[in-house]
This record gives structure tokens, C-alpha cells and sequence, in this order.
């Protein structure tokens, strides 16, 4: 995976070459999972980007960081792996720990089936965590498709949240992604009436190609409390549009490291997209012939931003808010 010694030297020549001038000193990443490998089950590897590995710790992550991100202060949002065949209170116990020296900001995995109104204020209350992460795998359909928000954050979970303050990492779900009329309507009516609790569409609400994304964020932008965060997305298009469209001070970056890490891109094709890798994974095509050369998904992230960010002729602030800033001002890090 990113542990090759050929993928490191060429990652080296693409940071040093194309990113290093590009990026500011601090980085604030909104969206990593960490997971020990006692939260799977005995003898079952985490599948990241084709790669077969059994944990990911906080050590993993910034030896990582000291290899990809040279020369800057790295900070992050952490959660762990959103699965229920995983042991959840034992990921987010460790999220908590990882998180106690301040360098961290730890988020809770939210589990409606298994989770109480009384269990998450407690936890909440306890000052463990400053966020809530809900997936739409915690809903237990047959069919994804079929998981509306409400399915994986209810009402009551949100009300919580505005409570205390705290901040919704929402993974967008339904195959129309952000192009839902139905997501739409949950998240504006969850952000107007709790508007104490921040709501943050990853990955821009998985809208990885352009037409998903295009008319789609309008709903959201007179919501100061509704954020976005810009993991995986590997199309320029679908960024500029954003950075276009979008209130500035509230785009956060984010990777979603490890599967960042992992060799790929995300590319679209006829108003679809996908992933391609260099070994077979359930989410991608795959380079069967060999026939291409990968870098990781973070730096064709990476390479995205920057190519929208100088088509539009944005400066080295928008990118330290980008980067940095924003997101240290919804952790309340930042006035």
C-alpha cells in the first residue's frame, strides 16, 4: 500500500514538486478514522482500498503524517471505523484516549439501534467527545439505498447534539447522494430547527462528480450551521463549483485517511463515478494490466484543491481557512 518503497519516493517527488509550495504550515484534517485492532472481529482485516490491514492507530497515523504531510503541523478530527460488526464502544473508548493530549478532537461513532438517549448524554456529558459520527451502515438495511437520514440519526440524536453543542459528521446516504431531494430536506429541517448543532456534509455530501453536486448545496447555503468537508474528492470540477458556490469559512478539509492513504483515484465517467486501483477492491476498477502508475487518493485530493483554488484565483488565505482556520473555528479553537 502507501508502505512501498516505490510509492513513498514518488510520493516524495509529487509532494516536493507539486504540493509543498501549495500547502500552508498548519493542516487540520476533519476526517480520519482510527480503529485498534481489538474493535474487529478475531482474524478479520479492515479492507482499505483493496489493501487488507488490521488496525490503524493513532501511532500509524502520524507516522503517516511525518512521511505524506512533510514539514507541517498536523492536527485532526478523529472517529473510529463505522461498522457494526465492529466493537464500537471499544473504538470509541480508544478515540477518546487518543484524543486527551488536545492534538486530537475526538468524535463518537452513534449507533441508533444499539445507542440510548441516556448513553450518548452521558458520554457527551462526561466531556469525552465533540462530535457525533451516525453511518448509514448503524442502520442495518438490507438494501443501503433504502437508509434515510432520520434511519441513522434520529431526531432525538440531533437534540442531543444541539444541547451540548456538538458537531454532526453526516455521511450522506441514498444513491442520489446530495442530489436527494429527501437528504435535503432532512438536513435543512435538522439545521433550522437545531441551530446550536453543527452539521458537516462529508465529502460534500459524496458528490464525487459535477452534476451531483451542481445545484445541489443552494439548499444549504443560508444555513451558517451546515458545513462541508472536502474528504476523497479527487475531482477539480466538482471543487471549483464548490469553492464557486459556497460560503468560504465553511469548507473544511478533510482525507479520510487510511483509505486516503491507499493508491487510486476517484475519477467520473458519464456523469458517475468510481474509484480506480491498482488491486482489485469491492468500490473500484481495477488495473488489471498494470498498466498505470498511482499515487494516493489524498494527493489527487490534494492536486484537485490546488488546480481550483488557481483557476479561481483564490489566495493563500482562502487556503489557510481551508486548511486550517475554519475548522479550528467550529472546534471553538479559533475566535
Amino acid at each position: 500500500m502507501w508502505r512501498s518503497d516505490d510509492l513513498i519516493r514518488r510520493n516524495r517527488r509529487i509532494f516536493h514538486e507539486e504540493l509543498d509550495g501549495f500547502l500552508p504550515p498548519r493542516i487540520l484534517d476533519f476526517h480520519v478514522h482510527i480503529f485498534p485492532r481489538e474493535a474487529l472481529p478475531e482474524g478479520e482485516s479492515y479492507i482499505c482500498g483493496g489493501h487488507p490491514i488490521a488496525q490503524y492507530t493513532i501511532g500509524d497515523y502520524e507516522t503517516n503524517m511525518a512521511a505524506v504531510l512533510p514539514g507541517r503541523s498536523v492536527s485532526a478530527v478523529i472517529f473510529g471505523s463505522p461498522n457494526p460488526r465492529y466493537n464500537t464502544a471499544l473504538n470509541n473508548r480508544y478515540v477518546a484516549e487518543c484524543a486527551r493530549d488536545g492534538r486530537y478532537t475526538p468524535f463518537r461513532l452513534f449507533d441508533p439501534l444499539a445507542d440510548t438517549p441516556e448513553s450518548l448524554s452521558a458520554d457527551v456529558a462526561a466531556g469525552l467527545f465533540r462530535g457525533i459520527k451516525p453511518y448509514l451502515s448503524f442502520a442495518r438495511r438490507e438494501n443501503p439505498d433504502d437508509v434515510r437520514i432520520p434511519d441513522m440519526l434520529p431526531e432525538w440524536a440531533v437534540e442531543i447534539a444541539a444541547a451540548h453543542k456538538l458537531i454532526i459528521m453526516l455521511h450522506v446516504p441514498r444513491s442520489l447522494r446530495l442530489a436527494d431531494p429527501d437528504n435535503r430536506k432532512h438536513v435543512v429541517d435538522y439545521a433550522a430547527k437545531y441551530p446550536d448543532a453543527s452539521i458537516v456534509l462529508a465529502h460534500v455530501g459524496r458528490a464525487y462528480f459535477l452534476k451531483n453536486v451542481t445545484g445541489s448545496l443552494d439548499a444549504f447555503i443560508g444555513l451558517p450551521n451546515v458545513y462541508i468537508d472536502l474528504a476523497m474528492l479527487n475531482n477539480w470540477e466538482v471543487l471549483e463549483y464548490t469553492f464557486r458556490r459556497f460560503p468560504s469559512e465553511r469548507i473544511l478539509f478533510a482525507s479520510d485517511i487510511p483509505i486516503a492513504l491507499a493508491p487510486g483515484k476517484s475519477v467520473e465517467i458519464n456523469d458517475q463515478y468510481t474509484y480506480v486501483t491498482p488491486v482489485p477492491w469491492k468500490l473500484s476498477i481495477s488495473d488489471e494490466h498494470g498498466k498505470l502508475v498511482f499515487t494516493s487518493f489524498l494527493y489527487e485530493e490534494l492536486r484537485a484543491i490546488r488546480k481550483a483554488v488557481e483557476r479561481l484565483g483564490l489566495g493563500n488565505d482562502f487556503v489557510r481557512d481551508v486548511f486550517f482556520n475554519n475548522g479550528m473555528r467550529l472546534l471553538g479553537r479559533l475566535p
